[in-house]
């Protein structure tokens, strides 16, 4: 989702340096572009110098939130997030959880693709397990059971289901 060589401020616009928010006539609008990056820097709490500093140099926590920033600016109605926490630190990925919720909560869609229980539990309003292909089983969060659950994720067919897998 990052371009580690280019600037915070480059990266923010990946896929939208044509819009009309940041060209005009197909000439990049400079100013817009630094407002919008000063705006997501300290909107996500971006850790950088500046907007112009270098991606490689930041951390996975920092990564992760120009990514969000960048993703998040047009408020999508769907989003498909993998293993978004995956190897960040609490801080992070706490960051991370509170947008996706906050995402939720505006009305957007969010199709999490995780390994992790407390992530699945802590995120979702529905639940749905795939193993081998197959749907092992739905709960709601309210239904939500980290045994059933992790049952369904090692494989375990559920006795409503009545099939083997």
């Amino acid at each position: 989702g990052l371009m580690m060589d280019f600037s915070i401020r480059e990266n923010l616009i990946l896929g939208r340096h044509r819009s009309s928010k940041y060209s005009r006539a197909g000439v990049l609008d400079r100013r817009a572009i630094a407002d919008f990056a000063d705006q997501a820097i300290e909107n996500f709490e971006i850790a950088a110098p500046s907007a112009s500093h270098i991606t490689r140099v930041l951390s996975g926590g920092n990564l992760q939130k120009i990514v969000m920033a960048r993703e998040l600016a047009d408020d999508p109605r769907l989003l498909i997030v993998h293993q978004p926490t995956r190897g960040l630190d609490v801080g992070a990925s706490d960051y991370v959880r509170r947008a996706l919720i906050t995402e939720r909560d505006r009305g957007a869609a969010i199709l999490l693709i995780s390994e992790d229980l407390d992530e699945i539990m802590a995120l979702s309003t529905r639940i749905v397990v795939l193993h081998g292909g197959h749907i092992m089983g739905e709960l709601s969060s309210e239904e939500a059971d980290i045994d059933i659950i992790g049952g369904w994720m090692a494989g375990e067919a559920s006795a409503e289901q009545g099939e083997e897998t």
